[in-house]
């Protein structure tokens, strides 16, 4: 059971190492359609997270969430996910948030902000990095740029470039309890064809914006696999591969199978846009075996991975499938992000799309 807390005081160091390169700086010239002006639901956005009074065990974790659809107060919610992250802290764990991408969209509280009002919730709850699936592109390529600058976390994908050059990062370096950890970002194709394909677009009705599509799948296996070797190279003790992939057929090479089965030197695969919740093995491009975790969508789900402290790596999910009330209803939750949730959903209610 998850039990409810609110003491909150210090803890573990983590921090960043960035890349040796970065990509250059870039906009997007697409014209979006929507007509409703973004709101400022909240003033501060700054993060709600301060690690309680316990001693650092050396392990660190990482939590994922994907496709959530701005369901903020669904599921397990996002003041669910933060209790989830207090009670491991209150063991000794150090955590990171990781979420896999269409989390913008999906809900009020989403299209009636064009997804500011979600970014400042996962500001609020202290994501570490995040990779754009399709709906971080509902509201125009511009717009995404606009909300990544207003994270406090990092978008990366190895695959996402404007005129052949990356738009972000394709991975960053975390760096926990004297462990370093990269994250490779990836971002479907198929994301050109289920959003108005004019925001990829510049004036002219050119493509100028695109995610490395190609009849094989070959092009988006090379540029992760690119971004695995050097982030080895600059002293990754673990690579996380995360993807909005999924294994729909229809966008096929596009799928999952097409990449875990390939890349080599990933330890988790942690992926987004099937909806299925699923802990499952498959062998790597060198014949080692990689979990391909999927948390589902709605905050019905939460993946995660352990690298203890003596080196073994372990992986879980955990599931809420009950629709009719969420984890922090069922159980009284109260915490600082339940709170601040609540507080949102007054603003944005879930009872109809502006």
């Amino acid at each position: 059971m998850i039990l409810a807390c609110s003491i909150l005081i210090g803890g573990c160091a983590k921090g960043d190492v960035e890349p040796t390169t970065a990509p250059s700086e870039t906009s997007a010239s697409a014209v979006v359609t929507e007509t409703t002006e973004p709101a400022n639901p909240f003033a501060d956005d700054t993060s709600l997270h301060v690690r309680p009074d316990s001693n650092p065990n050396g392990d660190v974790v990482i939590l994922m969430t994907g496709d959530m659809h701005s369901r903020v107060d669904k599921g397990f919610s996002l003041g669910g996910v933060y209790e989830v992250r207090y009670q491991l802290e209150l063991k000794g764990d150090t955590v990171l948030l990781v979420d896999t991408g269409d989390a913008v969209q999906g809900a009020p509280i989403g299209y009636n902000t064009q997804g500011e009002a979600v970014i400042n919730l996962m500001n609020n709850l202290g994501y570490d990095v995040a990779v754009p699936g399709v709906h971080e592109f509902h509201y125009g390529v511009d717009r995404f740029f606009e909300l990544a600058k207003k994270a406090n976390f990092e978008y990366i994908s190895c695959n996402f470039v404007k005129e052949d050059k990356l738009a972000l990062k394709p991975y960053v370096i975390k760096e926990a309890c004297g462990k370093k950890i990269a994250f490779v970002g990836v971002t479907t194709p198929k994301a050109i064809t289920l959003v108005p394909s004019e925001y990829f677009q510049n004036s002219a009705g050119t493509y100028i914006y695109g995610f490395m599509q190609d009849e094989t799948g070959d092009a988006i296996v090379r540029a992760i696999q690119d971004s695995v070797d050097k982030a080895k190279s600059e002293g990754a003790d673990y690579v996380v591969l995360m993807g909005h992939i999924g294994n729909e057929q229809v966008s096929a090479p596009w799928i999952y199978t097409n990449i875990v089965t390939r890349v080599r030197g990933c330890d988790v695969y942690l992926d987004g846009y099937s909806h299925d919740i699923k802990n499952e093995e498959y062998i790597d491009g060198e014949g080692r075996k990689l979990t391909r975790i999927s948390a589902g969508a709605g905050l019905r789900g939460i993946g995660w991975v352990r690298f203890a402290k003596d080196g073994t790596v372990t992986t879980g999910l955990h599931s809420w499938i009950n629709d009719n009330i969420s984890a922090v209803e069922l159980f009284d939750i109260d915490n600082p992000m339940v709170r601040k949730v609540n507080e949102a959903m007054k603003s944005y209610p879930d009872k109809g799309f502006g």
